[in-house]
């Protein structure tokens, strides 16, 4: 298990820099202020991916499956609205939304894996 929290904090701080590395409304590489956003969420749920991570090595395994089952509610509570509402500007023909949209979208997919596993443990009593 602590190999898939810090797996999924080290994927979330890799799809933050992607998304700041990149701005779409220009088409080139550099500083994308319009995602700076991207990156602090990113970035936050990543350092609580390694919390869980380091909690869960402590031998409390039960409050870290419990907490990053949590944190990744969460994390699908505020990415999944906010890709959808880019995928429908893209669809409205705001052209520079599908990076935006994909970002969240890798994000909410890259969890799918984290959530699955912690669902697992937490149906297996201990």
């Amino acid at each position: 298990m602590n190999r898939h929290f810090i797996f999924h904090g080290s994927f979330l701080i890799v799809v933050g820099i992607l998304a700041v590395m990149y701005n779409p409304h220009t088409g080139f590489f550099g500083f994308n202020p319009d995602a700076k956003s991207g990156l602090i969420v990113s970035g936050a749920f990543a350092l609580m991916s390694f919390f869980w991570a380091f909690i869960y090595s402590r031998q409390a395994h039960r409050i870290a499956i419990v907490g990053g089952f949590l944190t990744t509610i969460l994390l699908f509570a505020g990415t999944i609205p906010r890709a959808f509402s880019a995928w429908i500007g893209y669809a409205r023909g705001d052209t520079a939304k599908w990076f935006g949209g994909t970002t969240i979208s890798l994000v909410i997919v890259g969890s799918i894996p984290l959530f699955a596993s912690l669902w697992r443990r937490l149906r297996i009593r201990q």
